[in-house]
């Protein structure tokens, strides 16, 4: 299923230009803080974007493609983008940090379940299915 309006038009385009922008953006806010991360940033998110495909594939009768997968988890990377845009200037690793940097994962793993649960049409398969 999709959704309506302005979601469903999101979820039926899926574009890799904005991801691969804030992949690039993350890589050079952690240059900034001598950081030389990116080709842990694109190995982890390959590696990621592809198993979560192959998870969101072997749960959903309808399935989805890599690059909505792509796009989708993509996109839902803005939160840390923010995170360690805003870790340049301010530390951390103190009691901010142990406020923010959950807050943050939590809202990208929320905005992405919720996307993939549009996008898959989970909702009409809350019930588990029988092994057989």
């Amino acid at each position: 299923g999709g959704g309506g309006g302005a979601q469903g038009s999101f979820l039926s385009d899926a574009d890799l230009a904005g991801p691969l922008l804030y992949a690039l953006v993350l890589g050079v806010v952690l240059l900034l803080k001598g950081k030389v991360s990116f080709g842990s940033i694109y190995g982890v998110g390959a590696v990621g974007c592809g198993g979560m495909y192959v998870v969101l594939n072997l749960m959903s009768t309808t399935g989805i493609d890599i690059y909505r997968t792509v796009s989708v988890l993509g996109y839902c990377l803005l939160p840390i983008v923010l995170l360690a845009a805003v870790s340049v200037v301010l530390d951390l690793r103190g009691v901010a940090g142990y406020a923010l940097i959950p807050a943050g994962v939590l809202w990208c793993t929320h905005a992405a379940s919720l996307f993939f649960t549009v996008q898959v049409g989970a909702r009409h398969n809350a019930r588990p299915r029988a092994v057989r």
